[in-house]
This record gives C-alpha cells, structure tokens and sequence, in this order.
C-alpha cells in the first residue's frame, strides 16, 4: 500500500529531472552565437537574476505617478519601482557591448546591461548605470534615467545580472555505417 502512495512522487520527481529548458547567464560568446545565426536580439526572452529597487523623491506637487507606488518617508514623497527576481524583459535596443532591456511597457522604459568593452566570452551582461554612487558601508547604487524621470537602482550584492531560456536536448543522434571493403584493381 505505501509503494503506490510513492509512486506518482517519484514519477513527478523524474519527469521534473528531465525538463529540457533552464535559465542561463546571457553572455557575449551567447550573443555572438545568436547573431551568427542571424537571430535578432529582439525575438529572445530575457530575465533579471535578482531584485531591483528604482526610487526617487518627489516634490508634493509632482506626487501623482504612472507606476509603482508612493509612500511618505521622512516627510518626503517618494515612488518606488520593484523589479523582481525572474521577471522577463525584451532587448529594444542592440550597442556593440550593451543591450537596452524593457521589462515593462513603454517607450523609455528600459534598463541598460553591458559587458566590459574588452570582454572575454565569459563575460556575463550585468546591470549598467549613467553614474554609479559609492557610499561607505553601503552597496553600490546606480543613478540612471527612467521613463524620463531620475531614479537611484538598488540591489543586494553583485550587480543583477542577464538571463535566457537555454535548451538542452536530452537525444544524441548515432551516424552508422558498414565499411564496404576495397578490392585491388
């Protein structure tokens, strides 16, 4: 009786072994692959590895917002974004070591992600900023321009970085064949 209680479990656990398709780190050896086989940038899923804070005050008279919320912090108005972990975004845009990525809708919507410009093919695309701000004890924070406004990104850690779908497949293909022989002519 409890071998067909564990049954469907380990049909489960084998069958979710199996899955074909994984997250990976989007690197410029992956993207000189995907151009090479003339795939445009655009038509990829991309993902964030972790969570992204953008913040920026407001003046009382410029309080009203079009995303995230507002919340009063230290008698200051303030409009926070949260981009989490996983959520996907399109690239709208292709430079020679950077991608603009847009996770929401919306024409200056987008977040810059970039390899050094001496890359090696390892190097992963990781989040970019017009200024990066270094504060002591404090992580780094990163000013940038979005949807026309100022705001200051905020993370934990190393700089989030770049994810695609990768698939793997789990046949491998046999080429046979018999050798004919070869007689003296």
């Amino acid at each position: 009786m409890k071998m067909t209680h564990r049954l469907p479990l380990v049909l489960l656990l084998g069958l979710s072994a199996c899955s074909t398709m994984t997250k990976t780190y989007f690197t410029a050896d992956n993207r000189y692959q995907v151009e090479q086989k003339g795939i445009p940038l655009s038509k990829l899923q991309f993902y964030i590895d972790k969570d992204v804070e953008l913040k920026r005050e407001l003046s009382s008279r410029d309080a009203k917002v079009t995303s995230g919320k507002i919340k009063l912090e230290n008698g200051k108005y303030v409009n926070i974004i949260l981009l989490k972990a996983g959520t996907a975004g399109v690239c709208t845009q292709t430079n020679r070591n950077s991608l603009d990525i847009s996770f929401e809708s919306g024409e200056t919507k987008n977040l810059f992600f970039g390899v050094p410009e001496r890359a090696g093919s390892n190097s992963v695309y990781s989040l970019q900023a017009d200024q990066w701000l270094h504060t002591f004890n404090n992580p780094e924070i990163g000013k940038i321009r979005y949807d026309g406004d100022v705001y200051f990104m905020r993370f934990k850690g190393d700089r989030p970085k770049l994810l695609v779908m990768k698939t793997a497949k789990d046949k491998y293909e046999i080429n046979k064949r018999v050798m004919s022989g070869r007689k003296i002519s």
